[in-house]
């Protein structure tokens, strides 16, 4: 199924996490912590490609996930997102090797996750190589990315920060960035 991810980032100092933790425990709570090992695949791969699908690394599961952009309006990203778990993980890979997709990128972060009353995400990750970054998010059926957008602002406001401090760039690209 594909659903609308209304996200904002926002970088954060490493002598500030502790402080940014404080305040958002005042507004969400917390879910759990996670590694995320994700690995980026494209036809692209020489320069950095305008399409890539993501496999994340679950242990015994592999989710397959692609999101498209649509606009970024206030500091807030609102994108297409196509997920979907592999049951026949060595079959998937042969297939897209087959189409010509290559890994281009490989990315990990540590997740503390959060989640407020009316179900807007909040994560503190720790991207290797990138540092710490604050993620707001909702996914939403396409009618509500309005609502969502106005949902992602009202917590990221909660947590002192305006669209002045929102990352334009995706941690992808900023990998990719950074390897060149």
């Amino acid at each position: 199924m594909s659903w609308i991810e209304v996200e904002t980032k926002i970088p954060i100092l490493e002598k500030d996490v502790a402080e940014v933790r404080e305040r958002i425990k005042k507004i969400a709570k917390f879910i759990g912590n996670e590694l995320k090992k994700d690995d980026y695949y494209s036809l692209e791969y020489f320069n950095y490609p305008e399409k890539s699908l993501r496999v994340r690394d679950k242990g015994k599961i592999k989710e397959v996930n692609f999101k498209k952009r649509h606009n970024y309006v206030d500091g807030v990203y609102a994108k297409t997102e196509v997920q979907f778990k592999i049951s026949d993980t060595q079959g998937f890979f042969d297939l897209i090797k087959d189409f010509g997709f290559r890994k281009w990128l490989h990315k990990e972060k540590i997740t503390e996750l959060y989640r407020t009353k009316n179900g807007v995400h909040i994560e503190l990750n720790k991207v290797k190589s990138l540092g710490w970054f604050l993620e707001i998010e909702v996914l939403c059926p396409p009618k509500s990315t309005v609502s969502a957008r106005k949902k992602v602002i009202a917590v990221r406001e909660k947590l002192g920060f305006n669209y002045i401090n929102s990352e334009q760039q995706g941690y992808t690209k900023q990998l990719w960035d950074k390897s060149k």
